[in-house]
């Protein structure tokens, strides 16, 4: 199973195309919240962004982010949800945007992998038993890091580079 794992798009169409150029062949879309909302930037489309992710809505899992209040009738795949567990290849994955639960303020929900965004800042580690991803910003990203996203593959994560689309780190679920 191939899992693309985006946040903070912030209603940034040609970067999330670019996503969908670089790993074309995917199972399902992870989107951790901030999608449409943004600064009016070079790339900020949210209705083109829109239309473009609904074509993808049988494939995406979503979870609300802080910034998520405009603009999200135009999404077909649009639920209320701040948090979710999956289970994915036997572990159970927490899904959220990183506001309300972090790893500095972790759900009481039993989870193996921690997924959040909000930060814009990428993270890929293991701490003790528990993994910690969060792909970063596609559009604003902070403390230095490039544009990423993470694609979860075979029991492997994958933090890549947007523009060179390039592997930055990777970490195996197993490890």
């Amino acid at each position: 199973m191939k899992i693309l794992i985006v946040s903070d798009i912030h209603g940034n169409f040609q970067n999330m195309k670019k996503v969908i150029e670089n790993d074309s062949s995917f199972d399902y879309i992870y989107l951790l919240g901030d999608i449409l909302s943004g600064p009016d930037i070079d790339g900020y489309h949210p209705e083109q962004l829109a239309e473009f992710l609904n074509v993808f809505k049988d494939k995406i899992v979503y979870v609300r982010g802080n910034c998520d209040n405009y603009h999200m009738e135009l999404l077909e795949f649009f639920v209320d949800h701040y948090f979710l567990t999956i289970s994915v290849d036997q572990k159970m994955f927490f899904l959220t945007h990183g506001h309300l639960y972090s790893p500095y303020n972790l759900p009481s929900t039993p989870f193996d992998v921690f997924l959040s965004g909000h930060t814009h800042i990428p993270v890929l580690e293991k701490k003790e038993d528990k993994i910690f991803v969060n792909p970063g910003s596609i559009t604003l990203p902070k403390g230095g890091s490039s544009r990423s996203y993470i694609i979860y593959e075979n029991g492997v994560f994958y933090l890549k580079d947007l523009e060179s689309n390039t592997v930055i780190k990777e970490l195996s679920i197993s490890k």
